[in-house]
């Protein structure tokens, strides 16, 4: 919204603009926005790059059989560890996710509730004994090599989204697409309100010498073509009411009858 009020020739202007984000509702909503982006930055950094950096991966959990620890639904991320030191790093009591047999993609999560040292067929020297904290029962002894990682934290019903993402992905990436492209729109078409006042010069204040009025340095270039445009239609106004006094002075003469000759040494006032 641009308002030009012209009040005399050789006036100073004044702007003064009003950001997009100076409203309350707009600022509660970029700072709400903000905060969605620093949630998902913080989930993907949780549950993606830390696992990776530190060797391990992040899970969903299916099953109630750590119940109350975890949940069906929860994301459990885990850190790798060396089966070379399973048997020395993992105390009783830690939670391990590990194979239920090696090289199966299945992954079971369960606390250690005891240890068996000794020397095995495959060269390792102990045996974890788990179970899951809802079971009454324990679990086959577990191997070195069958331990994926350790407990790092758990994430509380995260995995049924990280899920459906996952079976969504085609919709997931529109609907991404989507909002970043209405939002670089959005703030394309959006621009700063500028408003122009003009404010009349002081009597007795010269103009600087050499100096010529210019529009401000952040009023757009419609605005200078505004004001040149209104400037010259003033002009052309003021040529207008000059030659019709002319006209009014000239029909006045013929009028009053005064017999008065061209040429006859006299000044009447109409130029020849």
């Amino acid at each position: 919204m641009q308002l030009l009020d012209r009040f005399s020739r050789g006036s100073a202007r004044r702007v003064s603009s009003t950001k997009w984000f100076d409203t309350p509702w707009r600022i509660a909503g970029r700072a709400i926005a903000s905060a969605l982006i620093a949630v998902v930055v913080i989930v993907i950094l949780a549950l993606a790059v830390v696992p990776r950096l530190l060797g391990g991966d992040s899970l969903t959990v299916l099953t109630g059989s750590m119940e109350p620890t975890f949940s069906p639904g929860d994301v459990v991320v885990v850190k790798g560890v060396d089966k070379d030191a399973v048997c020395t790093d993992i105390p009783v009591g830690a939670v391990v996710t590990y194979f239920p047999k090696p090289d199966d993609p299945d992954l079971i999560t369960h606390r250690v509730v005891g240890k068996t040292i000794g020397t095995f067929d495959d060269g390792t020297r102990c045996r974890l004994i788990t179970q899951g904290d809802a079971n009454s029962a324990v679990d086959a002894p577990v191997s070195p090599a069958q331990v994926r990682g350790t407990l790092l934290f758990g994430v509380p019903k995260l995995g049924w989204a990280r899920q459906w993402v996952g079976d969504n992905m085609p919709i997931v990436l529109t609907g991404a697409a989507v909002v970043l492209i209405g939002w670089g729109l959005w703030g394309a078409f959006r621009r700063p309100k500028q408003t122009i006042v003009s404010v009349p010069r002081p009597q007795g204040v010269p103009n600087p010498e050499g100096a010529a009025p210019t529009a401000p340095a952040a009023a757009p270039q419609r605005s200078e073509n505004e004001a040149r445009e209104l400037e010259l239609r003033e002009r052309e106004l003021q040529i207008r009411e000059r030659e019709i006094e002319l006209r009014e002075r000239e029909l006045a003469f013929v009028m009053s009858g005064s017999g008065e000759q061209p040429g006859d040494g006299t000044d009447d006032g109409i130029p020849r």
